[in-house]
């Protein structure tokens, strides 16, 4: 039972007072699930959402170039190879959005989205993992995160299809948390009688969630080191990449985070820099147009490097960060809500996840080629579309056939698709190859 008396002071306490009137309009369960829920929430959090760093502050993070990438690959290589064979390496998608701006009420990933076989972005994803699971003989933990509006769906989703191929057990679904959103006055808002106006805590969730599942100390149990992080929107996103691992091994890092060159001031991307010695990542809705463009004495843009949220955790790190009780602070937007009675604008509250960044000891970045691992289906249209990622991925495709000597010319319109099982990586690919035609003009499809 709610201590009534302590809840009406931690209200009052942090300008919620007004939640307590309608606490007087429910009766029995209804009331005491209501209270329990105001009780448990961290209310002054939400009055100090995370700041950005000033200007002066910035300064340039490590990044490995294409450069000292090249000269690394081989050494970088073999040692994500051998932490993968060992059974050290998991991988972990967020998957806790829903398709809203595709036009679907439906979980992101279940979303149609491969142009010849109709494969859904979860089966993709679920594919790369079951290719790099056969190509190391080892069944590589396979972590999804979903969100309370998404979870049941996607374990519905996974089941219908037999979990696309993975072994029993290898996929593994825990549930991110919910903040509350709040009026640009920074009170709560409800979502109908007895229910506060809430969101999935955001990406950052992950980590908390991580924890109370079980998921963290299980797979420290298990020997994994290890972790591959991508998010389920990025259709491009690879999961076996020994070179991240093998400098995440190389440099004894708590993360590792690849980072691109931004394709332009306004990309709507996280930004890798350095503030107080400690690597950090800014997120775009908190800097202006005229920040992005600010340079350092050298000429060289501050917000040079885009995040395209892939990473590479190490265990180790995300244990102690949870022994040590840390929490992920808030960002907050403005955003049209679904209040109840009326509808209304205020903060949607969220963590991110790149916020354990500046808890790293040891950060380093690394960069990426934009065309052969980011292409993220956000909008039903227009940039990061469905038609975009595809034309993404088949164009990365394509290069792969040319560089196995085929040639290549597509009329407009047509597309290359290549399944996971059949080669996951452009190293894969070429290994696989078996020159079964010498030329594509047209719309081409490889299965396993």
């Amino acid at each position: 039972m709610t201590d009534a008396f302590a809840l009406a002071d931690l209200l009052a306490k942090n300008g919620q007072s007004h939640l307590l009137e309608h606490v007087k309009t429910l009766d029995g369960a209804a009331r005491e699930i209501f209270c329990a829920r105001l009780a448990a929430i961290d209310w002054a959090e939400l009055a100090h959402p995370c700041e950005p760093p000033a200007a002066s502050k910035v300064a340039k993070s490590r990044v490995l170039d294409q450069d000292e990438r090249n000269r690394r690959t081989a050494e970088l290589a073999t040692r994500g190879e051998a932490a993968f064979r060992a059974g050290q390496v998991a991988v972990l998608m967020v998957a806790g959005g829903q398709g809203t701006r595709l036009g679907s009420s439906a979980p992101k990933g279940c979303f149609t989205i491969a142009p010849h076989s109709g494969k859904s972005i979860y089966q993709l994803q679920a594919e790369k993992v079951l290719s790099l699971s056969r190509r190391v003989g080892k069944a590589i933990p396979f972590l999804v995160m979903t969100s309370p509006a998404t979870d049941a769906e996607t374990r519905q989703f996974f089941a219908a299809h037999a979990d696309f191929g993975l072994a029993p057990g290898q996929a593994r679904f825990f549930s991110q948390g919910t903040v509350p959103s709040i009026a640009i006055d920074g009170k709560a808002l409800l979502a109908g009688p007895g229910k506060l106006l809430e969101n999935p805590d955001g990406h950052g969730g992950c980590h908390t969630a991580l924890v109370q599942s079980g998921n963290l100390k299980r797979l420290s149990d298990e020997g994994v080191r290890q972790i591959v992080y991508i998010q389920v929107d990025n259709i491009l996103a690879p999961v076996d990449d020994a070179v991240l691992v093998g400098l995440a091994e190389a440099e004894n890092a708590d993360v590792v985070s690849k980072v691109l060159e931004k394709a332009h001031p306004d990309e709507k991307l996280g930004h890798l820099v350095k503030v107080d010695g400690r690597d950090r990542i800014v997120e775009y809705t908190e800097l202006t147009p005229e920040q992005t463009r600010l340079r350092f004495p050298d000429g060289e843009i501050i917000y040079r490097w885009g995040s395209p949220a892939m990473h590479c955790w190490s265990v180790a790190f995300l244990d102690r960060l949870a022994k040590r009780g840390f929490k992920l602070p808030l960002h907050r937007s403005k955003k049209p809500l679904k209040a109840w009675p009326q509808e209304t604008t205020g903060w949607k509250n969220e963590r991110f996840m790149f916020d354990l960044v500046p808890e790293a000891e040891t950060s380093v970045g690394v960069i990426i080629h934009r065309g052969a691992e980011f292409a993220p289906v956000k909008n039903a249209s227009g940039d990061d579309s469905p038609a975009t990622a595809v034309q993404l991925a088949s164009d990365l495709y394509a290069g792969w056939l040319r560089k196995a000597g085929v040639r290549v010319d597509l009329p407009a319109g047509a597309r290359i698709e290549i399944s996971p099982l059949f080669a996951a990586t452009e190293a894969q690919f070429l290994t696989r190859w078996d020159k079964r035609v010498a030329a594509v003009t047209g719309d081409y499809y490889i299965e396993a």
